[in-house]
């Protein structure tokens, strides 16, 4: 029994998982579709979702990403998987759950974000975006896309 906790703990330690992780946080406001403000201990906080890149504000999709994680987790509880690290924003970056749906594949699900292969580190995203495209959903439904990386470049 003991090893099978030692083998537990350090898979949570090795995936980068703190007691941190597994609180519930209420969600106060939305920047993006990608990015959001959650309630801390009576601070702010700003969360980029991490794996994933959802359209920028002003290109294509970029409005209905915003409105689609407004209306999921807007006001509400959820919990959140952080990375170690922040980003170079200093903004916390991690996986959303509202109960066991991953918001974050959700987005991506649904065609309103594309997988950020610079920074994924699970592959099963593949298969998220695999269905949006196979749908044709959202950013798909157009032949042509340009990714929120390429997007943000053109600027």
């Amino acid at each position: 029994m003991k090893s099978v906790l030692k083998l537990l703990i350090l898979n949570l330690l090795f995936l980068g998982f703190s007691a941190h992780s597994f609180s519930a946080y209420l969600v106060v406001d939305i920047v993006d579709g990608d990015t959001l403000w959650f309630r801390d201990n009576g601070r702010r906080e700003k969360l980029r979702l991490s794996q994933i890149d959802a359209p920028e504000s002003d290109q294509p999709f970029g409005p209905e990403a915003t409105k689609f994680l407004t209306q999921l987790v807007l006001n509400e509880e959820i919990t959140i998987t952080f990375q170690k690290k922040k980003d170079r924003y200093g903004r916390f970056l991690g996986e959303v759950f509202l109960g066991e749906e991953n918001i974050n594949k959700l987005l991506v699900r649904n065609g309103l974000a594309w997988v950020y292969d610079k920074y994924v580190n699970d592959d099963s995203y593949y298969q998220d975006l695999k269905i949006a495209k196979n749908q044709k959903i959202n950013i798909w439904s157009h032949s042509k896309q340009i990714s929120p990386w390429e997007w943000r470049r053109k600027d």
